[in-house]
């Protein structure tokens, strides 16, 4: 392949690929899986469909923490918050980044926090100024290893996690978490939690060892979201 061909190839938008990206099951195999335009925009949806019920508006301003490599996870929802017309800044879930998310905290009127680290939360929490404030965000979306931090300093977040290659959050504090039931299906298994995708993705798979625990609860959400919920076990 010449430089030129590769330009070619690298020029405007793919036609079937949005991106590729790689996860790690349960037994620490690492899986790479594409992702087709169509469920991108199903994803944005369904993440459109998530803020609104969470009560974010246009004019809030929400911080997002994320590394650029979760981007096939996050950017559905970056992009629901650009369709909402919600402004956002972002930083990154280190804990070398933490003081970046403070300053953030302290200078705007930040409505919503999404995907808090366990690192950054024990940045955040050793600042009981910094507490405070984010104890007055009405959403303060923790990873489930920012969870513990967070609830130890007074705290109470909602959970957002990456379950293999799907993107899950909760509505409200131990709401349990929601994913789009057009796309997943999650089960609960001996040996842990799995994962199946139901929808017409470019990447198909069953039963995906999750490698973490927790219940699968199929009673409706006060919210009205559908599908079932999951309550993680930490």
């Amino acid at each position: 392949m010449s430089r030129d061909s590769m330009a070619a190839d690298m020029a405007g938008r793919h036609p079937q690929l949005a991106g590729i990206a790689q996860f790690v099951q349960g037994d620490g195999a690492r899986v790479a899986f594409d992702i087709g335009w169509p469920e991108v925009e199903r994803d944005t949806v369904w993440a459109r469909r998530l803020i609104d019920v969470c009560g974010l508006a246009g004019g809030d301003h929400v911080l997002v923490t994320g590394r650029n490599a979760e981007g096939p996870w996050l950017n559905p929802l970056v992009d629901a918050l650009r369709a909402r017309r919600i402004v956002f800044s972002n930083a990154e879930p280190y804990g070398w980044d933490a003081k970046r998310s403070a300053t953030f905290l302290s200078l705007l009127p930040i409505k919503a926090v999404i995907g808090l680290s366990g690192e950054t939360a024990r940045g955040l929490t050793a600042d009981e100024q910094i507490v405070e404030r984010l104890a007055k965000v009405p959403l303060v979306w923790a990873r489930p290893d920012g969870v513990g931090p967070l609830r130890a300093a007074g705290v109470e977040p909602a959970t957002i996690a990456m379950l293999g290659p799907a993107l899950a959050a909760e509505c409200s504090p131990h709401s349990g978490l929601h994913l789009d039931p057009d796309e997943w299906r999650v089960e609960r298994t001996l040996d842990g939690l799995t994962l199946t995708v139901v929808g017409d993705r470019a990447f198909a798979k069953r039963d995906i060892a999750l490698g973490v625990d927790g219940e699968v609860d199929p009673t409706p959400c006060r919210c009205g979201l559908p599908g079932v919920r999951v309550r993680l076990t930490y």
